[in-house]
């Protein structure tokens, strides 16, 4: 069972992901660190979604039909409101690749690290950029015992 929020922190992620298992994977995996999670399943969904709200962070998937996360990158980094945004690409596509085609993200996830490791390094970016500001509240990491990665 996932340890309760930790409610003085009001982190909130964006995950973008065209498989529907791969949302919730990352949905629980984020949301029992205390984040609130967007989970959309396009490039398009994800970049309607940052008009009208602002995420801790942006985790894109790099294959997906349409606008891949690799353009939703670019994309985001060129817009005003999104262009400091932190960036995590989760994927199967070795980072070398990713890094051709999109190098501006913060951290590269591989899908096959699995849940937790996906949770931990997005928290520890968003944690690490909060930091910067000092009258954010950073409480101490919480641990997601989820069962399998």
């Amino acid at each position: 069972m996932p340890l309760p929020a930790d409610p003085d922190f009001a982190g909130s992620v964006l995950a973008v992901d065209d498989c529907p298992a791969m949302r919730e994977i990352m949905r629980a995996s984020l949301e029992c660190l205390g984040y609130s999670v967007r989970a959309v399943d396009s490039g398009w969904a994800a970049l309607d979604a940052v008009t009208d709200t602002r995420f801790d962070a942006i985790v894109l998937d790099v294959e997906m039909p349409g606008l891949d996360g690799m353009a939703v990158g670019r994309a985001l980094r060129q817009a005003p409101h999104t262009a400091t945004a932190a960036i995590a690409m989760h994927s199967s596509v070795a980072e070398s690749e990713v890094r051709a085609g999109f190098d501006a993200y913060d951290i590269y996830v591989p899908k096959s690290e699995g849940a937790r490791s996906l949770g931990e390094q997005v928290d520890r970016l968003v944690r690490f950029r909060r930091r910067s500001d000092p009258t954010l509240s950073i409480p101490a990491p919480l641990r997601c015992p989820l069962a399998t990665d």
